[in-house]
């Protein structure tokens, strides 16, 4: 099967989206599919192939520019083909005989539809956002519907990566709307007990990993760790990552004088298990815009206890037994609550981890390729039945 992956942000950038995106790719590739990342150019972009360091190369297609813009308290980019641009897409749509191209995030401007108008092959998307609960949110989740009442019938595949984006899908009675979970290579961290910690001195380490940015709760996970820290409480907090709001955090850290808290800045995906195991705690704190949770499912591959705000994208992942990790949203004293019940607790935490671990698993990219596949499939002979 011959596939595109149609990503609408710097394939470069840190993210869950394009983490997915290239663990999939990579997965589908060793199960004999061919498989072809389109993705916009940034310019002035500084360059990230580090950060990634897959050990297959990937086949990545960059078309048209991006350019950068902040919505909703998080970064990302629009982009859009033109002039001696659209030429190559139109060759490239042509010449690339797909059998299947999946879009992500597939509204966001403007790449993405360009390509869709240019498809003749089963067009399939996930649709991965959940806007806030803000007057923003609302409008935008309204855009969402009305997009979507018109987009949906005219894709053979429609996918959600939890129950949270059906909020804002509209799809008549004879589309169905697949839920197919986020996925990465969690094989990546089965060995993460084995590795040697650097930060092994009685503190309980607190680790933050993901982009610094508002829609991430890092400045809640601060205010709460303060509180731990004025009780006497022998606690770290690791804050692995870079973004926008690095220096910021920084600042209010020096300013405030917070003891023990290490930035690690950006790092390879090679480094993840190790920032894993650094930690005895996982601290996922985005109060909103979450549909799933890969940090969160690294911290249960890495058999780490987790607290985390109650997002719709976190709860998903933390059901049953797990239940209890979850804080109200945006609340940084239920945020403090949560961790320092944690932080007291050392068999509450192995016992979080154990069934963590246990659960994983099921968002491995080897888990999810054959949901994948078999909506490609009947996607395909959705698209023969049309003509195309």
């Amino acid at each position: 099967m011959k596939i595109a992956q149609v990503c609408p942000y710097d394939i470069d950038r840190p993210g869950g989206v394009q983490m997915h995106i290239r663990d999939t790719a990579a997965t589908l590739m060793e199960a004999g599919h061919e498989v072809v990342i389109v993705a916009p150019k940034v310019e002035g972009a500084p360059p990230r192939q580090a950060i990634w360091q897959q050990a297959r190369e990937l086949d990545i297609v960059r078309v048209g520019s991006a350019r950068k813009i902040s919505f909703g308290a998080t970064g990302y980019e629009i982009s859009m083909a033109r002039g001696a641009e659209l030429d190559a897409l139109d060759a490239l749509m042509r010449k690339g005989r797909f059998d299947v191209v999946h879009f992500h995030t597939m509204w966001t401007p403007l790449l993405p539809y360009q390509i869709f108008t240019r498809s003749r092959a089963a067009n399939v998307a996930t649709f991965h956002d959940t806007a806030a609960k803000t007057l923003s949110g609302a409008v935008l989740r309204a855009l969402f519907r009305t997009i979507s009442r018109r987009l949906l019938p005219r894709l053979e595949g429609v996918i959600a990566v939890s129950e949270a984006p059906l909020e804002h899908l509209r799809a008549p009675d004879d589309v169905k709307v697949h839920i197919v979970p986020l996925c990465t290579d969690l094989r990546r961290f089965a060995n993460g007990e084995n590795l040697s910690r650097r930060f092994e001195d009685g503190r309980v380490n607190i680790l933050f990993i993901g982009r610094i940015e508002k829609r991430k709760g890092i400045s809640l996970l601060l205010k709460a760790y303060r509180r731990l820290c004025a009780e006497g409480l022998p606690v770290r907090l690791i804050v692995a990552g870079g973004g926008e709001g690095e220096a910021a955090l920084r600042r209010s850290v020096e300013r405030h004088r917070v003891p023990a808290v290490v930035f690690t800045g950006e790092f390879s995906l090679a480094e993840t298990p190790r920032w894993f195991a650094e930690a005895d705690i996982v601290c996922a704190p985005s109060p909103y815009g979450e549909s799933f949770g890969i940090v969160v499912a690294e911290a249960m591959a890495s058999g780490k206890s987790v607290v985390a705000a109650a997002n719709a994208g976190y709860r998903a992942l933390l059901a049953s037994e797990a239940v209890h990790c979850l804080v109200t949203p945006g609340d940084a004293v239920a945020l403090y609550r949560g961790l320092r019940a944690q932080v007291q607790d050392a068999d509450l935490r192995r016992r979080l981890g154990a069934w963590g671990r246990k659960k994983a698993m099921r968002y491995d990219c080897r888990e999810v390729a054959p949901q994948l596949l078999a909506i490609y499939e009947q996607a395909i002979v959705k698209a023969k039945s049309k003509g195309r």
